[in-house]
């Protein structure tokens, strides 16, 4: 395997599995783990890079169906509807006397 690829590989490896902590919770990860929460945010710069790296040699890929996953539950996070907004032509819009 090509070195760039594998770094390439091992870079979405990583992305993926910080982008996972951080949709399950660190607190809730490091729970899981049987860790301290201050363990895993020293994993995240250390072991995981590392970890990411040997997956890559080992053919150990990103699925598709992961990050298609994950695309979509921060898509839904991020395009939160806003309430409509008032206007003078709306059914919904009423006034109160006083």
């Amino acid at each position: 395997m090509d070195i760039a690829s594998t770094r390439k590989t091992a870079m979405r490896i990583h992305s993926s599995l910080l982008n996972k902590i951080s949709v399950m919770g660190q607190r809730r990860f490091a729970e899981a783990m049987g860790v301290h929460e201050s363990q895993v945010s020293r994993w995240k710069n250390g072991m995981l890079e590392t970890m990411s790296m040997a997956l890559a040699i080992l053919n150990y890929g990103v699925e598709d169906e992961d990050l298609a996953r994950l695309a979509k539950q921060v898509a839904r996070v991020l395009t939160k509807k806003k309430s409509p907004a008032a206007t003078r032509d709306s059914v919904q819009q009423f006034s109160i006397d006083f």
